[in-house]
């Protein structure tokens, strides 16, 4: 049986070997695969946004060229004998413009009477359009020419009832004031997605005379993206402020005809998985750049917002397979796996040799943490062994024995583990260092324990606790140092030390709290009396050690800010309230946790005034964190106004308080000491410290 028992643990002992050189091979090989993915990445990363610039310069000069061009048309219309018809030198300016710009497919005028005139290169129409008004119709006047320009038919339409001044570019260069872009739309005359540029123009006396405007289609940007491709499979594309497409490389169509009419796509809408997904997280989560899974292939994705120069917010999108980056460090992924593995066979012939000498001192050493583990410590087993590290385990297992039965004569065993883990010196003495401590204590505890038979209240008793000590230590890692009646005395920081005490301590309170909400709900359910808990918190110096007797001690903590703790405790019945925490703890806990003043008080024993706050709930999205905060806010307002003897102002705000929230004793509190105040104005010297009475 022993036989077999060893060579058991001897296959444990190769199993376990394997899997360290297993996991060592698979962490190696995963470290240098993500080191030089993310270097490849950060790569990747710099030619994203080298790309992005360059077409973020390339939109804007397309767009610039344009309005440069439409704001000093201006010039030209600005002149008091401009003519609006279809021979002018004003029309012959606006087929030369539209000839010359090939990003700009409409170019015209209009002015406050109505009146309009256009150019416009559509495909192999070339025409340009007068619309007049007369006697409130608007008759229209077409002139067709060919390739060279030269007039080949006209055109009358009588009152078409177009009028220029309704249209969103006049209306908006008109509102502004200033040069004005139109959100992409669809045009009519042709069909292509596009946007408008206008500009107002004014007389001497600053009197709108009319709107230069400029149509510009956005098929160019189109081409422009599908040069400017990042990798082979990479798409690149641009959304304006609602989230449809206003350009996309690789041909795909931006805009399609729905129920007989041209609509302008949304990304999702091209029918690509990759730019679809793509969309869809960066407008969730509003990452610049990403990697995300498509059908099983990782793809990595990079957005950024267009500077909004024209006043449009634009972004600009490249996506492509992570595969065009990472595939050279994949071959070399394999070459490095077939070198663990061989790394890995010589790994477990040397296991199994090893196994050989360890197994039955192993096996032994176990049966003694067996014995540790079950606290028995009568017995002692001392295990010899050739090999160096196994006989100082065995040294090592011999003192945690001697130490655990040591600490086991006045400390709990959890304590005992804690202490051990934590180093500290099994001697009676302590050291100061900065902790947080909790007390609480059940509110009416006297009348609860005269109207409730013994055995009942042990049992409430004991649910109650338990819910405490699973809340402070299992959840929030605090230490219970004890149960005074039906009191809890706890503390964070010590034995282990932890920079969060402070933080823990509250999270501790408000859970204690909510938890205690619950079993008072069961228990009037029960026609049982309800316990209702006052916490106090203080973070300060203290010592923190080992107290007592020889024979008998305490791990536990002392001094003034203990004691302080205490009293803010009790200090909750004169306020109403659940939860006070002194200034110390609030510096460490005001950026996590609603908190609002509630007094500068006098306390026995300390000969300044403290700071004392309410702990009202974690900073979350919750409505019971919402109530909160809107009453702290309101009740600093307040409480600052106090402090500056602005009585009657504090007064009305805490008012408006009670009324809000008739619960709240502190405001009903301020309004008295304001109404009080208001009658007998307080010494020139009173810094808003109140003396309560000891409760």
């Amino acid at each position: 049986m022993k036989l077999f028992e060893r060579r058991t643990l001897r296959v444990d002992i190769v199993f376990v070997f394997t899997s360290l050189v297993i996991l060592t091979a698979v962490g190696i090989t995963s470290f240098v695969y993500l080191h030089n993915k993310t270097a490849i990445l950060e790569l990747v990363k710099k030619s994203f946004d080298s790309e992005a610039k360059m077409v973020l310069n390339a939109t804007n000069s397309y767009l610039q060229t344009v309005q440069d061009t439409v704001e000093i048309a201006t010039q030209v219309f600005n002149k008091p004998d401009i003519k609006l018809t279809v021979n002018s030198k004003e029309a012959k300016y606006l087929l030369n413009a539209v000839k010359t710009q090939k990003q700009l497919d409409l170019f015209y005028y209009g002015d406050e009477s109505g009146n309009f005139l256009q150019a416009a290169i559509l495909g192999d129409i070339i025409y340009v359009k007068q619309i007049k008004r007369i006697n409130n119709k608007a008759v229209t006047l077409f002139n067709y020419y060919d390739k060279d320009f030269k007039l080949i038919r006209t055109e009358n339409i009588e009152d078409s009832g177009y009028d220029p001044r309704v249209r969103p570019w006049y209306k908006g260069a008109k509102n502004t004031g200033k040069t004005f872009w139109t959100n992409p739309y669809i045009f009519f005359e042709n069909g292509k997605p596009g946007i408008t540029v206008s500009c107002p123009i004014y007389d001497k006396y600053k009197k709108l005379k009319g709107v230069v405007a400029g149509d510009i289609t956005l098929d160019g940007l189109s081409v422009f993206l599908n040069g400017a491709s990042l990798s082979n499979n990479s798409i690149s594309f641009m959304i304006d402020s609602s989230g449809k497409l206003i350009a996309c490389s690789g041909g795909h169509k931006i805009v399609a005809k729905r129920n007989g009419k041209l609509k302008r796509l949304m990304p999702f809408e091209l029918g690509i998985p990759a730019i679809k997904l793509a969309t869809r997280y960066y407008l969730d989560n509003h990452n610049n750049i990403f990697s995300y899974n498509v059908n099983g292939e990782q793809y990595l994705a990079y957005f950024t917002k267009i500077p909004n120069k024209f006043g449009r917010n634009w972004i600009f999108a490249i996506v492509a397979p992570e595969s065009d980056f990472t595939a050279p460090i994949k071959e070399t992924l394999r070459t490095t796996i077939l070198l663990a593995i061989l790394g890995l066979m010589l790994a477990v012939l040397a296991a199994i040799l090893l196994a050989r000498q360890i197994s039955h001192p192993i096996e032994r050493l176990a049966q003694e943490i067996v014995k540790i583990k079950n606290f028995e410590f009568d017995t002692t087993d001392e295990v010899k062994s050739h090999i160096y590290e196994i006989q100082q385990m065995s040294e090592s297992v011999k003192i945690m024995k001697n130490s655990l039965k040591a600490f086991q004569l006045y400390v709990p065993a959890t304590l005992v583990r804690q202490l051990i883990n934590s180093g500290e010196p099994v001697t009676i003495g302590g050291q100061s260092r900065e902790l947080t401590v909790f007390f609480s204590d059940i509110a009416n505890s006297t009348t609860i324990a005269e109207n409730i038979a013994p055995k009942d209240l042990m049992l409430q008793m004991s649910d109650y606790f338990d819910v405490m000590t699973q809340v402070i230590e299992t959840e929030c890692n605090g230490t219970i140092d004890k149960f005074i009646g039906d009191a809890v005395m706890a503390f964070w920081g010590a034995p282990i030390s932890n920079d969060q005490h402070a933080i823990l301590a509250a999270k501790a309170a408000l859970r204690c709290r909510r938890e205690i909400d619950k079993l008072n709900e069961k228990w009037e359910k029960e026609g049982k009396y309800p316990f209702i808990t006052r916490i106090g918190i203080n973070t300060g110096y203290m010592i923190v050690g080992n107290m007592g007797s020889k024979k008998r001690m305490n791990y536990s903590v002392i001094g003034d800010e203990v004691n302080l703790a205490s009293r803010l405790e009790k200090i909750n019945k004169f306020y109403g309230t659940n939860i006070i925490i002194s200034k110390g703890t609030h510096r460490y806990v005001q950026n996590d946790f609603i908190c609002r003043p509630i007094d500068q008080i006098a306390v026995r024993g300390k000969h300044q005034g403290i700071m004392i706050y309410e702990l009202m709930a974690q900073k979350e999205n919750t409505p019971e964190a919402q109530k909160a905060e809107k009453l702290a806010i309101k009740f600093q307002q307040a409480y600052e106004l106090y402090l500056k003897r602005q009585w009657q102002e504090a007064k009305t705000i805490f008012a408006e308080l009670l009324e809000e929230f008739p619960d709240d004793k502190v405001s009903q509190i301020y309004i008295e000491r304001c109404e009080q105040f208001i009658v007998n104005e307080p010494d020139p010297y009173w810094s808003g410290i109140s003396k309560i009475p000891e409760q």
